[in-house]
């Protein structure tokens, strides 16, 4: 067996965090934090929220688009446009 002698797998006193690596990492990590924020999904407060009968109603006039080429999509999309109107909150 070998042994590998070479001194950049010696970690002792001499080991420090290189000249700007820390503010490099700062300036990326708000960079990720901007960017999450930028592309987040929360709802804003202006935004109107939707009620489960909206979405039913939604999802109906989807069906109807379907009927004529897919009955059983269509009737299953009805069917689960009346279970969700009928979820509770």
């Amino acid at each position: 067996m070998t042994a590998i002698t070479s001194k950049t797998f010696t970690y002792g006193p001499g080991l420090s965090i290189p000249h700007g690596a820390r503010v490099a990492a700062e300036v990326f990590v708000a960079g990720g934090r901007l960017l999450a924020r930028l592309f987040s999904t929360t709802p804003s407060a202006s935004r109107r929220q939707r009620t489960r009968a909206d979405e039913a109603a939604d999802v109906r006039d989807m069906a109807r688009r379907w009927e004529k080429t897919d009955p059983g999509f269509a009737a299953d999309l009805y069917a689960a446009a009346s279970r969700h109107e009928g979820l509770p909150d």
